[in-house]
């Protein structure tokens, strides 16, 4: 009776396990579909701020053309 307890938690053991190696795959899975379908979207988005960035060049954090001396 004890070897057949031993078997079975076994078993499960192995069985949940398996089952949480392929529920991890199915995530990756979709998380390389995603960010498949998401790429285009990603390199407009991309494109669109170093567009708006290059026409802003002189307005960023470094850029002290404009600001009052303190003296």
């Amino acid at each position: 009776m004890g070897n057949e307890t031993v078997r079975v938690a076994r078993n499960t053991f192995f069985a949940s396990v398996g089952f949480g190696v392929l529920a991890f795959q199915k995530v990756q899975v979709r998380r390389r579909e995603l960010e498949k379908s998401l790429r285009p979207q990603v390199e407009s988005v991309k494109r669109h701020v170093r567009s708006v960035i290059g026409h802003n060049s002189g307005d960023g954090p470094g850029d002290t053309s404009d600001r009052p001396t303190g003296a």
